[in-house]
């Protein structure tokens, strides 16, 4: 079968097949090379600045790793499983998960980038791969009908709708448990296999990114249950390496995702998200799909900027996203003061750390208004402080990033994955962790981090009189 190779610094060579050529090829993908994978973690990691195109290459490539195993290579399923890992990111908009947050929450799209892909998919896709498949050499385009051939049998008259819609039908297998949705995302899935080498290698932290990738994918395989449903499952002498790399996404997520300077400036990228939500019109991009296709990181930063300049009269929230942009360009970030990890089992802590965090802002306030009125603080600081109270709550900004968990036997219950012995016999997580105790230890608490960031650096006022509640921050101007 024709195919190009694409060099990787994780799997060497990545093949690349006629269909897949096609939707590479196509501003959806190619788009992808203008988005940061980590954002914010730039600030502290500055090797980490590879693409949503890259990452989307990798799962594609763990997805067809999957699919050669489990389906083999010359079938349906290894065509359409490499597709839908080379598109699962095509909805994200500048910024990525910080887009998420505020913009496609605030307009409605309760599931995000997934929930827009679909749209974008449908409606642009199809065309673009059929203008290019239109101007290729002929020779190429033989070699595409084979291919369509080999995932649709007969060629219908609109055959790039047909694997259009079929990827699509991958992604909403993620509400009833589908195999083929949970090889390309599911908790073992290329996505999240790919997020951990990469990230890791290009973060400088490789040692977080132990992933052993062909040892896992040939230790999978599709049975049954007892009631007959088809599901992805797991033999169960990989479950230490299963582990293993669900203790490196956690190493990952504590370390690199959530660090704190990295969350502080993934914090700024939404607050310039949300300022520029009015003069760069998301609304509006995201019902022209033409112009949603132009928004990236850098059209956020030089749009925003080309506005600040060219106008006699800025707005407010020009003002103030300008602002930002020229923070972020000088690492001069908002400031960390208190941070307060804790952990539970059998509740979600995210329903207690926003009050948690409220509530430390609180003790803070009434403390200073205490000082203040009991003259416990010195002249020459008296009308800091006083300012700093009047301004509290411009200044102070609670952050609850993601819960973090180890393993959760929720998290493989909810995707229908299972274990299975060496007699094929499935096994749910909760019902293989009752089979060998020892791995409860692992499973079951979720640790969550509640922080309180500064827009501005007031630290230094604040510890003197000890406004800042006891933590293990520590205080530094080395940022």
């Amino acid at each position: 079968m024709y195919h190009k190779v694409s060099r990787d610094p994780l799997y060497s060579e990545i093949f690349l097949y006629p269909l897949e050529i096609l939707a590479i090829d196509s501003p959806i993908v190619q788009r992808l090379r203008m988005l940061s994978q980590l954002a914010g973690a730039q600030v502290s990691y500055p090797s980490a600045t590879h693409t949503r195109f890259s990452h989307s290459l990798g799962v594609m490539h763990v997805s067809g790793l999957y699919a050669s195993h489990l389906f083999g290579e010359n079938t349906p399923q290894f065509r359409l499983c490499r597709l839908a890992g080379l598109l699962h990111d095509a909805g994200h908009g500048p910024f990525s998960h910080q887009f998420d947050d505020v913009v496609y929450s605030s307009l409605g799209y309760e599931e995000g980038h997934d929930q827009f892909r679909e749209h974008l998919l449908l409606e642009k896709l199809p065309k673009y791969m059929k203008e290019k498949y239109a101007h290729s050499p002929k020779m190429f385009q033989k070699h595409v009908m084979e291919d369509l051939e080999m995932v649709l049998g007969k060629v219908p008259k609109k055959p790039f709708e047909e694997i259009v819609n079929k990827v699509n039908e991958i992604f909403t297998g993620e509400k009833f448990g589908d195999p083929l949705f949970n090889i390309v995302q599911g908790p073992l899935g290329a996505d999240r296999m790919d997020f951990v080498l990469r990230d890791a290698y290009f973060s400088g932290v490789k040692h977080y990114g132990t992933v052993p990738l062909d040892r896992i994918i040939r230790n999978s395989s599709i049975l049954k249950t007892p009631d007959g449903k088809s599901v992805l499952s797991y033999n169960v002498k990989v479950v230490d390496d299963i582990y293993t790399v669900l203790f490196g996404r956690f190493m990952m997520y504590k370390n690199v995702y959530f660090h704190k300077t990295s969350r502080a400036a993934d914090m700024m990228i939404q607050e310039l998200l949300r300022k520029s939500m009015s003069f760069l019109d998301f609304k509006k991009s995201l019902s022209n799909l033409d112009e949603f296709l132009q928004l990236t990181d850098d059209y956020v930063i030089e749009r925003t900027e080309m506005l600040f300049y060219q106008s006699e009269k800025p707005s407010k929230e020009l003002k103030e996203a300008h602002e930002i942009i020229q923070r972020l360009k000088s690492r001069n970030l908002w400031k960390l003061v208190v941070e307060i990890p804790f952990s539970t089992t059998g509740i979600d802590p995210s329903t207690v750390s926003k009050s948690l965090g409220e509530e430390k802002l609180e003790e803070m306030k009434k403390k200073m208004k205490s000082y203040l009125e009991t003259n416990k603080v010195a002249d020459e600081d008296k009308k800091e402080v006083e300012r700093v109270l009047k301004d509290f709550d411009k200044i102070f900004v609670v952050d609850t990033p993601y819960k973090l968990t180890l393993v959760h036997p929720d998290e493989f219950l909810s995707n229908s994955v299972y274990i299975n012995d060496k007699e094929k016999k499935v096994m749910t997580f909760e019902e293989f962790e009752k089979a060998y105790p020892t791995y409860k230890l692992m499973s079951g608490n979720m640790l969550q981090l509640v922080r309180i960031y500064a827009k501005e650096d007031v630290r230094t006022i604040m510890m003197k009189y000890g406004f800042i509640p006891e933590s293990n921050t520590q205080l530094t101007t080395r940022w």
